[in-house]
């Protein structure tokens, strides 16, 4: 009598590792999760413990306790969100290419979209530049609202002016011609397309 082989046992379902979703529509017709994981909130109250309590008090001695926690707080989410609008600047080229953007998850210290796959270089190029020119920009808008700001007001010009420094460095960071960062995905498809010598 044949025995059938034993069943491999299913893989764990990533819902398990959940802590919030939401469908979010990028286009008509193409809408896109978006999942939170649930070690995200434990890393964003780490983060601004560590700034409130230690960091920002011995630099700025002379704020008060709620500016210290406040701008904490805030540049303990931005740094989240820059990496959220960093994933959104790569789905979004993806998808007006045609391509298919499944999920986009925030994970405790990144972002990371999980989309189908495409050959044409031209297409890569634009979408590896996208992630980049997200922080780019963000770094724009903060510098020139931090402009505005009054000079009297130092825990707001630091709120605007950190992430702006911060989005700048990542944006170039980002454009390094090496893997697994963006710039060695572009270098990669200049070099498919022959626009660089190999």
């Amino acid at each position: 009598m044949h025995t059938p082989p034993p069943r491999r046992p299913r893989p764990r379902d990533p819902s398990a590792r959940v802590l919030w979703r939401h469908w979010l529509r990028l286009t008509a017709g193409h809408p896109v999760e978006l999942t939170v994981h649930p070690a995200w909130p434990l890393t964003v109250l780490t983060v601004t413990w560590l700034l409130g309590r230690f960091v920002l008090p011995s630099v700025f001695p002379d704020w008060s306790t709620a500016a210290f926690w406040l701008v904490a707080a805030w540049l303990a989410m931005a740094d989240s969100l820059a990496g959220l609008l960093h994933e959104l600047g790569h789905a979004l080229v993806a998808v007006a290419h045609g391509r298919r953007v499944y999920c986009i998850s925030l994970y405790p210290f990144a972002a990371a979209a999980r989309r189908t796959s495409g050959h044409d270089a031209h297409e890569q190029l634009l979408i590896a530049l996208a992630g980049p020119a997200s922080h780019l920009l963000l770094a724009a808008v903060f510098w020139a609202i931090w402009r505005l700001l009054p000079m009297d007001n130092a825990p707001l010009r630091v709120a605007v002016g950190f992430p702006a420094i911060t989005n700048l460095l990542v944006g170039v960071l980002n454009l390094l011609p090496i893997r697994p960062l963006d710039g060695g995905r572009a270098l990669r498809a200049l070099l498919v397309m022959g626009l660089l010598p190999r």
